[in-house]
């Protein structure tokens, strides 16, 4: 530590301090010290407090709380009941140029989000935005054109949920939902919805109470695992093709519930391309039943997940069902977790 005349500084070893009046040389200074006696003291023996020019540290310290009461006196708005995590990512058309599409990130719930939304890879990911996002709000994080969304797969979101005030904490969260582009173009997905004057394309992206309840179901498929697994054998072996779960209403509205857990009674010896393999043909199976039932409307449910799923089973339709339309099923009942089929045909 190098001193100058003027510093204020204290002992390091014992009560008590002064000013600097003459620095004696670099191991030595006198000091005008509290007695009102100048003595010479060693550098090594004193600490600074401070150096004229400088501002004070009361002065610091002071708008340290000043900045903390206004942090405290900050109330968050909050809507009652609104309290469980839940996000979108939402796609608005640009009102001057179709091909462009606004796209947005919505926090619908009492927390503030901290958040990083990317286009994930195997290699590289790509950051569309990051930052923080206050309670039920939404903000815009890009202008995508269609040729941009038509290279996007999926879109990933890692965050943190926090309060300015106490609150029950959340877990920090990596959501991913896939983006499929061919329903940018398709009627009945820009829809009439809560978070806009104008249509838009609203993807579920993280729901915290619908992450709960399936680890809570993960945890009790657990539950005497190895049991499960010989009662599953002995099923196999005495009945044949697993039936899925139908329901066929007043409204001829076939329901088809493809979750592999209604598919099966035990996934655990399923590899995943095995699981995907036997709800493609479910689903097939059961379009096709349908069709020569008579069933006028069929709803297959697909849940969010990764996508993949739905995005098979809208595949299917596009290449070997055209003339049937489908889009999403009732978001009040299914959110985004299930699509409708209508089985007149109507060639698109």
């Amino acid at each position: 530590m190098k001193l100058q005349v003027g510093d204020i500084v204290r002992y390091l070893n014992a009560v008590g301090g002064g000013t600097v009046t003459k620095v004696l040389n670099e191991n030595l200074v006198e000091i005008h010290d509290e007695s009102g006696f100048d003595m010479p003291v060693r550098v090594q023996e004193l600490v600074l407090v401070e150096r004229p020019n400088t501002p004070k540290k009361e002065t610091v310290a002071k708008t340290t709380q000043s900045f903390t009461e206004t942090v405290e006196e900050v109330e968050d708005e909050e809507i009652e009941g609104n309290d469980n995590p839940h996000l979108f990512v939402a796609f608005v058309r640009n009102s001057k140029d179709s091909a462009v599409f606004e796209t947005y990130l919505i926090n619908d719930c009492n927390y503030n989000l901290l958040y990083v939304l990317y286009t994930p890879s195997e290699e590289l990911s790509k950051c569309i935005a990051s930052g923080m996002l206050e309670a039920n709000a939404k903000i815009k994080v890009a202008d995508l054109s269609y040729d941009a969304i038509s290279k996007l797969s999926k879109v990933q979101l890692q965050g943190i949920l926090y309060k300015n005030k106490p609150y029950a904490s959340q877990s920090v969260f990596d959501a991913e939902v896939a983006i499929n582009p061919v329903k940018f173009y398709k009627p009945g997905v820009f829809v009439v919805n809560d978070f806009f004057d104008e249509d838009a394309y609203v993807i579920d992206l993280y729901d915290a109470e619908k992450v709960v309840k399936e680890q809570q179901r993960e945890q009790l498929r657990q539950v005497n695992v190895e049991e499960i697994r010989e009662a599953m054998v002995e099923k196999q072996k005495s009945e044949g093709n697993p039936k899925p779960q139908v329901k066929k209403n007043e409204e001829s509205v076939r329901e088809v519930d493809l979750h592999i857990g209604e598919l099966v009674d035990n996934e655990e010896t399923m590899s995943p391309a095995e699981k995907l393999d036997l709800q493609v043909k479910t689903f097939e199976r059961e379009l096709t039943k349908a069709v020569k039932d008579g069933i006028e409307k069929i709803v297959f449910i697909h849940g969010v997940g990764n996508g993949i799923l739905k995005a098979k089973i809208r595949g299917c339709l596009d290449r070997d069902y055209p003339q049937y339309y489908y889009q999403d099923a009732s978001f009040q009942k299914y959110k985004f977790g299930a699509t409708l089929v209508y089985l007149r045909k109507v060639y698109r």
